[in-house]
């Protein structure tokens, strides 16, 4: 009896539990050695075998026993994945293309949100580990110290993204946030700008956002852009109406700001709301520059320059670099995604002494 009728005669689906690897091996015609590797080391198998065992596990809607698995080979074939928030819209495609990296390794994620508590991702690392992950791929650089000493005793390969901080025996991958936000002043002021303040999300619980303040400080000290005493506003939080509000403190100053660099997109949308409320134009009136080219910045009237940094591709070489860890091959340091400008149409260029020029504007 050929697999396809052996198929079409088997039962379409059964309870957990109930399907061994012997009934897969006897329906796909194969070894109980070759279902064994189908599951846990596909790229050993045949293709022919491994369409013909994954066509019987489709068939039964066949769920591994994982717990089994780790007590066969010591492998849950399970990584762990934390990240601070899942309100900022960057870590979407940072998700997205760490679990499509390790889905075509044979690995399932779990996925986990730490809110940017120290503690929080403490507890989320320990229930990780009781659920047998054999990695972990952490996000930011804020943690609890114990974190490194347990996955240590565990022996549990780790790999940090976006944090530049370097651990031993590990890699992290990072944005090179400061050099970013220099890139941002530097398009201000070669567009003309000389009047320019910054806006800023909250830097003591996040570093990559400390780092981009920094950034964007120095490159205008270093171009000799002197800020007023309140040139600089911090916000609480990422929520659009603290970062409105934010903006209108800059308006009722009154200093005359013809540009804002924000630290972040979701700042500059609030940014652009809040200027126009005011009944004034981006960027006829004040040019915004963000940080990050989240999906949103091309889709707010006008379309956002910013500061293109690749979370997808962050996320991608973490995963690839965990599963370099896996496979015993050497994966330790630190490493910087490149970045470069995304110019749309909310920067108008000014004349060169900073006072108004023709609405010449780079359109992209």
């Amino acid at each position: 009896m050929t697999t396809e009728n052996t198929l079409r005669n088997a039962p379409s689906s059964q309870p957990e539990g109930e399907v061994t690897l012997k009934q897969i091996a006897r329906l796909a015609g194969v070894s109980i050695a070759t279902v064994s590797r189908a599951l846990n080391q596909p790229d050993m198998v045949a293709a022919s075998k491994l369409k013909a065992i994954e066509e019987v596990l489709q068939k039964l809607s066949y769920i591994p026993n994982n717990a089994a698995r780790i007590l066969l080979n010591g492998r849950s074939k399970t990584i762990g994945l934390i990240v601070p928030t899942m309100s900022n819209p960057v870590f979407a495609p940072t998700i997205e293309a760490a679990e499509e990296t390790l889905r075509a390794a044979g690995y399932g994620v779990l996925v986990a949100c730490s809110n940017r508590d120290v503690d929080r991702e403490l507890e989320q690392v320990r229930t990780m580990l009781s659920r047998g992950v054999d990695g972990l791929i952490l996000t930011g650089s804020r943690r609890h110290p114990d974190i490194l000493r347990i996955l240590g005793s565990r022996n549990v390969p780790v790999v940090f993204q976006d944090c530049a901080e370097i651990y031993p025996d590990s890699f992290s991958v990072a944005m090179p946030d400061a050099a970013a936000m220099a890139l941002a002043i530097d398009t201000l002021v070669d567009a003309g700008h000389r009047r320019i303040a910054v806006l800023t999300g909250p830097t003591g619980n996040t570093p990559p956002v400390a780092d981009r303040l920094r950034g964007a400080l120095k490159q205008l000290a270093a171009r000799g852009i002197e800020l007023p005493p309140l040139g600089v506003a911090e916000t609480e939080d990422y929520d659009a109406a603290t970062a409105r509000a934010a903006v209108r403190g800059f308006l009722d100053q009154s200093p005359g700001y013809t540009a804002i660099a924000c630290t972040g997109d979701i700042l500059a949308l609030g940014a652009i709301m809040a200027i126009r409320e005011a009944g004034l134009s981006v960027p006829d009136d004040i040019s915004i520059v963000g940080c990050s080219d989240s999906v949103m910045a091309q889709y707010v009237d006008p379309p956002l320059s910013t500061i293109h940094l690749p979370f997808k591709e962050m996320g991608a070489v973490a995963a690839e670099r965990l599963l370099s860890i896996l496979k015993n091959e050497p994966a330790s340091g630190l490493s910087f995604m490149p970045f470069h400008l995304e110019r749309r149409q909310s920067i108008k260029v000014l004349s060169r002494d900073g006072k108004g020029a023709p609405p010449t504007v780079n359109r992209k």
